[in-house]
């Protein structure tokens, strides 16, 4: 039988197949053998010798990073009771303190690097992908509000921009081009600080804008949670933050341990950040803008406790109304509310004694210890 006569039969039987069988054409491989061969002197190769040799594996990168890779620990979790597998949740989350501890010496010496570019006006800036990104907007969108500070000058972006603060979009950080445009539309100038977040630390759109902040002359900073990271390897940074965490609970899921241990390194620079500023006295928040009503209580104490220590009872008998006035009469600033009602100096001269001390709450009020001592006494 001749190959074109096999294969007109094999054609027709399929049209006439029911609906309801999937219709497969056969393939020529499968004709019958009495085809005859090419002649061997055609040139012509076999099937078999142009067939493309197998390619050898090549090991993902991605699955050796330690936070893509399972945890033997809680390898069987699916097979927990509920109250087992919270136990085991919580006692790999117990492990990320100890991992933050041991890399304070290196966020100390970032925090006081900062510190030196804000009191030369300039900012700090966040950029992250996923849960990073995320955790970035959370640290630095509260920190106007609690220590009445300007919101430009605290700036955090996600890669993908706000609508992935609610909605993920894994593939928005795979683009190194738009790490580094998200930064240009900031204006980078060479007292801004950048921390670059990136859990795996190889995401595409913090690397480029890490190299782009480096290329402006900003202090650069990686938080990971990977050793010989890309970030580090880059050579991108003035300090790489090495958190280890280890395996997640679900291989993977760095929303887990990293993104607990992200948002603790994140708490602590920005906090510290503010007390190196002057924006607290003691572990009170003495510029809170008092922009609600648990914001306004807090503000009336702070005054009632501060001022209360220099001035004691006449301090403490304001009413509400009366230190709500005060604060209004200073502006909304707490700090300078609580020199006017322990002083009882008026605003213009309270402004110019926070001057003087650089906005140093704690200095103005010995400050005027000493002048009701001098007043008093000589």
């Amino acid at each position: 039988m001749s190959a074109s006569v096999w294969l007109h039969r094999e054609l027709s039987q399929i049209s006439v197949m029911p609906a309801s069988i999937p219709r497969v054409v056969p393939s020529m491989a499968s004709a019958p053998s009495q085809i005859p061969p090419r002649a061997s002197g055609s040139g012509s190769r076999s099937p078999q010798s142009r067939a493309t040799p197998p390619r050898a594996h090549t090991p993902d990168p991605l699955r050796e990073l330690c936070t893509e890779k399972p945890n033997p620990a809680t390898q069987n979790i699916d097979q927990l009771n509920t109250l087992e597998m919270c136990r085991l949740i919580n006692a790999e989350d117990a492990l990320v303190a100890t991992a933050v501890a041991e890399i304070t010496p290196t966020i100390s010496a970032v925090i006081d690097c900062i510190v030196e570019r804000m009191r030369d006006g300039g900012r700090l800036l966040y950029m992250g992908a996923g849960t990073s990104g995320r955790l970035g907007v959370l640290d630095l969108s509260d920190i106007p509000p609690s220590y009445n500070v300007d919101p430009m000058r605290y700036i955090a972006l996600a890669a993908g921009g706000d609508i992935t603060l609610r909605t993920a979009r894994p593939s928005v950080e795979d683009s190194r081009a738009a790490g580094a445009a998200d930064l240009g539309s900031l204006l980078p100038v060479p007292q801004d600080t950048l921390i670059g977040i990136s859990a795996s630390g190889r995401t595409p759109y913090v690397l480029g804008a890490l190299h782009s902040a480096r290329a402006h002359g900003l202090l650069t900073v990686g938080l990971v949670h990977t050793r010989a990271s890309n970030v580090l390897q880059e050579g991108q940074c003035d300090y790489v933050l090495e958190c280890i965490v280890g395996p997640e609970v679900i291989a993977g899921s760095t929303r887990m341990k990293a993104g607990t241990a992200t948002k603790m390194i994140l708490n602590m620079i920005s906090t510290a950040l503010q007390i190196k500023l002057g924006n607290t006295y003691g572990n009170m928040m003495v510029d809170v803008h008092p922009s609600n009503v648990k914001f306004a209580s807090r503000a009336r104490g702070i005054i009632r406790d501060l001022a209360g220590q220099v001035a004691g009872s006449r301090a403490k008998a304001y009413s509400d109304d009366e230190l709500d006035g005060v604060i209004a009469r200073c502006g909304g600033s707490l700090k300078l509310a609580v020199v006017v009602v322990a002083s009882g100096w008026g605003v213009p001269l309270c402004v110019d004694a926070l001057e003087r001390r650089g906005g140093s709450l704690r200095e103005v009020l010995e400050d005027v210890r000493y002048e009701t001592v001098v007043r008093v006494f000589v």
